[in-house]
């Protein structure tokens, strides 16, 4: 009997060893609180500034939503942003275990990554799989290290975009727990005109590419793969490959991701373009993100309007040309991509100018694109057409400028200086503004620089202009620069500069910096027309913000231009300043339209139905004249008691836009807190209201001040409420004209 129970006994003993040499042994989870020389499980080092002193929960200052950790908190080099560097180095532990496990998101640079350190060398090192916020679990298999000493090391000396790194749960398994296939191909042979791609807007980003005969046919693109649902599908053309068999190849593929099985063949694409928040007189992409407005010109009667799109997905990435084409600034004809990623890298900003006397070489009038290539660093390229703007064709010796004293350099705006006779390159540099001249478009020469201890600084400079105006018949010049962040009312805006040019050197004039185009939290990116012929200087902006563009509540599109805005000098009563109102073209789309008489507002009086048959866009005038400065409004709202709401506070030369109760506002980072803008004190206000589904551009004094807001209701606001406080306000000349 004794005997046998010590059997028993030694059964359960080596169960229970075989249980402990095969259970997960943590090297880091991060949930302690304090600096990293405090973890339970050892003392980090830290190195540079981009880790601060400890985890965090999550996302810190300025970031989006992180997730996919596990417990409380997690690494995050955002500390500063994506330009700080930095590491943190473990301390020393035995490799016991078959695997190491981790989790990993941010930046899938080679500069942001993290390393296995066996007798000091690196053994292991891996990047995150995708550029998003999101944390996926890696394996490295380590059989050969087990009983070896060991280290883990987490680098950030990426500087740019996307760069930083999220690092939590490090574990020792004899699991591999990866759920995540890499290299995942898959072959088809083409006879329909499109792949259609199945897409689900939350998924992760998978990196595809697409060869034929072993040779890509095209640049990788950036895929947010469907993974258990499908929101849409978007299209690759792929006619020219009839009847030849193309590899799909993906970095990485989820196991049983719905998407393996679900990428089809058709002759069509067809998409709902009439879906809820697409605006009716604003542009808007076909389908896809888009952002910045790019190379806009007019030549043989068109407009040209190019923009940053992604025709694979409807959140920022991919970034190609996308190209419309007008006759009025309004009705807007697509037409296929103008200029794709190429081996420099995605296309980023930039503009195009209508060589007349062939300076560059191309054949007089060609037209040429001066834009942004990005793969990792920014740098300057050009691209020419001969078709008026519908195919680019690459220059052979691209780039035409590098500079790599700058982390950020970018968005070139061109324009021809006559009394120089020089082309001006006006492009973003950091927290500056450089200017470059070129006797050809090829070559250029560093002229000044223009930016230090002026105007708003709260983040990166993007998307210069320079240009003319008159003011009482003398020249003036004006100076665009777009900032992200850093913005009066949140995110991104654009601030402008007044001053003189004299084809060398811009000179601000000593105004009340910084000043902003628009006083909303919706205008952005914003550049002019050039070869403009009839001498009026011509705005667009992009109508979102980037805090929260990405996940606005629509589907197969994301995101519109503001309505064209003709910009002029004017003087507030106080300051020379720059002022947008909508282009006289907008009028021709006026059709039925709703007279208010005229009336004195005590305390409150409501327009119960501004059109009938409303469909959310229409455009509206009227004159409001208060008796005191005491405060006064109006709002917009729907038959679900959602509203816009728009206050005056003469007294205090404010109006303020209140957004939070206009429908669907819970989305990442909306901003619902109130939108404020200067407003000169006047005995009168000239009111322009343009109203487009989902936006709202408010203009007073024909410009002087501009709000530019979006909004998701549910329903289209058909009802104005006019409130007064304290006083009287005279409306008159009130038409409100529906917009076809």
């Amino acid at each position: 009997m004794m005997i046998k129970k010590t059997i028993i006994s030694l059964g359960c003993i080596l169960i229970l060893l075989s249980a402990c040499a095969s259970k997960d042994i943590i090297i880091e989870d991060f949930d302690f609180t304090g600096d990293f020389s405090q973890s339970p499980y050892g003392a980090w080092t830290v190195k540079g500034d981009a880790f601060g002193n400890g985890p965090v929960e999550g996302a810190v200052d300025n970031q989006n939503e992180v997730t996919g950790y596990l417990g409380k908190r997690c690494v995050n080099s955002f500390h500063g942003g994506d330009n700080t560097t930095g590491s943190l180095l473990s301390y020393t532990f035995t490799i016991q275990r078959d695997y190491v496990n981790f989790l990993m998101g941010g930046g899938n640079h080679p500069g942001t990554y993290i390393e296995l350190l066996v007798d000091n060398k690196s053994v292991r090192k891996s990047a995150p799989l995708f550029p998003i916020e999101e944390l996926n679990r890696i394996s490295w298999d380590v059989k050969e290290y087990k009983e070896k000493k060991a280290k883990i090391r987490i680098v950030d000396e990426q500087q740019g975009g996307w760069g930083h790194t999220l690092v939590d749960q490090i574990e020792m398994s004899n699991k591999k727990k990866e759920s995540f296939n890499s290299n995942y191909t898959i072959n088809k042979k083409v006879n329909k005109k499109y792949i259609l791609l199945p897409i689900q807007d939350k998924a992760r980003e998978y990196r595809l590419s697409i060869e034929s005969d072993g040779k890509p046919i095209f640049e990788p693109i950036m895929v947010r793969l469907a993974e258990d649902d499908i929101d849409y599908w978007v299209p690759v053309n792929v006619e020219r490959y009839k009847a030849k068999n193309l590899t799909f190849i993906f970095d990485y593929m989820l196991t049983n991701a719905t998407a393996i099985n679900k990428i089809t063949q058709s002759d069509t694409y067809e998409l709902d373009y009439n879906e809820p928040f697409r605006p009716v007189y604003h542009f808007s992409p076909p389908y896809g993100w888009m952002n910045d407005p790019n190379g806009m010109f007019w030549k043989d009667g068109e407009y040209h309007l190019y923009y940053q799109y992604n025709p694979y997905g409807n959140r920022w990435g991919n970034m190609h040309w996308g190209h419309a084409v007008s006759k009025d600034l309004c009705q807007w004809r697509h037409m296929p991509v103008a200029i794709a990623p190429d081996h420099l890298g995605a296309i980023f900003s930039g503009s195009c100018v209508v060589d007349k006397n062939n300076t560059a070489g191309f054949g007089n009038d060609a037209v040429v694109a001066v834009y942004t290539s990005f793969k990792g660093y920014q740098i300057q390229s050009i691209s020419y057409s001969s078709d008026n703007g519908t195919t680019f064709k690459a220059y052979d010796q691209n780039p035409v400028w590098v500079d790599s004293s700058f982390v950020d350099s970018r968005d070139p705006k061109v324009r021809w200086h006559e009394p120089t006779k020089q082309w001006i390159m006006t492009l973003a540099t950091g927290q500056t503004i450089t200017f470059y001249g070129s006797k050809n478009l090829k070559n250029w020469d560093k002229l000044s620089s223009f930016g230090e201890n002026i105007g708003a600084h709260g983040g990166v400079w993007e998307c210069p202009d320079l240009f003319p105006l008159n003011d009482n018949g003398t020249e003036k010049w004006v100076l665009l620069v777009s900032i992200n962040p850093g913005a009066p009312n949140g995110g991104c805006a654009t601030q402008y500069f007044i001053g003189n040019f004299d084809g060398r050197t811009f000179k601000a004039d000593p105004l009340p910096y910084p000043l902003w185009v628009d006083n909303g939290c919706d205008n952005y990116a914003g550049v002019i027309w050039s070869n403009v012929p009839d001498g009026r200087t011509i705005f667009l902006g992009w109508m979102s913000n980037h805090d929260y563009a990405n996940f606005v509540p629509t589907q197969h599109f994301r995101n519109a231009m503001t309505i064209p805005r003709e910009l002029r000098l004017t003087d507030n009563g106080k300051h020379l300043m720059l002022a947008s109102y909508p282009v006289k073209e907008i009028e021709e789309r006026r059709s039925l339209n709703h007279k208010i008489n005229d009336t004195n507002i005590k305390n409150s009086y409501s327009v119960d139905k501004l059109l009938e048959n409303n469909n959310g866009a229409y455009d509206i005038v009227m004159t409001l004249t208060p008796s005191s400065e005491a405060p006064f409004s109006f709002t917009l709202s729907n038959d679900q008691k959602e509203t816009l709401s728009f206050t005056f506070d003469p007294k205090q030369e404010t109006i303020t836009v209140d957004r939070s109760q206009s429908g669907n506002t819970h989305f990442t980072k909306f901003y619902t807190k109130p939108i404020i803008a200067p407003l000169s004190q006047r005995k009168v206000y000239n009111i322009r209201l343009l109203i487009d589904k989902a936006s709202s551009e408010l203009f007073i004094n024909e410009g002087e001040t501009v709000q530019t807001n979006i909004f998701f209701p549910s329903s289209p606001f058909n009802k104005m409420i006019f409130d007064t406080k304290g006083g009287q306000v005279k409306l008159t000349d009130m038409v409100v004209y529906a917009i076809k």
